[in-house]
């Protein structure tokens, strides 16, 4: 799912749930930054507590890439953040092939919800958004694994390689966006049902945390159906229409930046919300010539101790780590990832 999901519809469901505006806000903002972060911080003016050897300087946690069949990035950043693996039997009843894959992505599967439901009992903002941000991807990814393999594969001799959804370009991360998977049985895919699905399920368990009911769902998620019907809108302008109708914020990628002192840039700077075909090529292309999307020194002038970057980059650290012995206990997977 895209900015649009993450952030706007997030923000909605959590002020719909009961949340004031200023949780509302944390929540979605932690939700969509797990796909901004894409480079380390080096933060030169605060000391890790657990940093080993001399270099003590923080480092933030990065959790989106494009460097597919990286085994660490599979394994760190894809795996516990976008393709938590689900149930096996029931993705292989819906594929043409039949195939049975551990790894295989689908909707509100039992490992998200753990996640989900143990970030719910911690009450840290930061920590839901993150879950809520895994738990909403198992719709928009399912079928499709954080790897590098023929599972991924669509039969569109594709260029780019089996990783992830990436022969699918962004098009199972897009609202309205109506497309065909021939991997399925049912290969025509109506992305605005996955998404209102994944939209009731985040709905009842935001609810069910603040001990409320969730008899008004029908009402609450139609809102959202609303939006999404309106086709011949790009992401932009329903952007603007869920700011409009829930007052939301709009998204700025630099007000966590800003606020902890790694950026001195105010403007949005936003980034499209469609999927960019070349960002992955451009990608290796630096990774190879050495710059690539790696880490930034900085100095935060003493406000990076207290900020919310800081704090979600714990968070995203603690969710990171329950994800990935999860992974490891349900599928007898060694700590790089193979199978036992």
């Amino acid at each position: 799912m895209n900015l649009e999901f993450h952030y706007y519809a997030t923000a909605a469901l959590a002020l719909r749930a009961g949340y004031s505006p200023d949780k509302a806000q944390i929540i979605a903002r932690a939700a969509e930054q797990v796909d901004q972060a894409l480079i380390v911080y080096r933060v030169e003016d605060f000391e890790a507590e657990d940093a080993e050897g001399q270099d003590r300087a923080y480092r933030t946690e990065k959790t989106q890439d494009y460097l597919f069949w990286d085994e660490a990035v599979s394994r760190e950043i894809y795996l516990p953040f976008h393709f938590i693996p689900g149930e096996p039997e029931r993705a292989a009843m819906e594929r043409v092939d039949g195939q049975r894959n551990p790894w295989i992505v689908t909707p509100d599967s039992p490992l998200a919800r753990d996640l989900l439901v143990t970030a719910l009992r911690t009450e840290n903002l930061h920590r839901i958004g993150i879950a809520l941000h895994a738990y909403a991807d198992t719709w928009a990814h399912q079928n499709f694994t954080g790897r590098l393999e023929p599972a991924n594969e669509l039969g569109t001799r594709s260029p780019l390689p089996a990783a992830g959804h990436l022969q699918a370009l962004g098009s199972p991360d897009q609202a309205t966006e109506i497309w065909e998977d021939p991997r399925l049985q049912r290969p025509q895919i109506d992305n605005r049902e996955r998404f209102m699905a994944a939209a009731r399920m985040i709905y009842r368990f935001l609810r069910t945390s603040l001990h409320r009911d969730f008899a008004d769902e029908v009402l609450v998620v139609g809102e959202l159906g609303e939006l999404w019907e309106r086709r011949d809108l790009d992401d932009r302008a329903r952007a603007w229409d869920f700011s409009i109708r829930y007052d939301i914020e709009p998204w700025n990628p630099q007000t966590w930046l800003v606020e902890a002192g790694l950026s001195k840039r105010q403007d949005s700077e936003d980034r499209p919300l469609g999927y960019d075909k070349l960002r992955w090529v451009r990608a290796e292309l630096e990774r190879r010539s050495g710059r690539g999307e790696g880490e930034r020194r900085v100095d935060s002038g003493g406000r990076f101790a207290s900020s919310e970057l800081r704090a979600w980059s714990e968070a995203a650290r603690a969710h990171r780590e329950l994800a990935l012995d999860l992974i490891d206990v349900r599928l007898g997977t060694g700590p790089r990832g193979e199978l036992r």
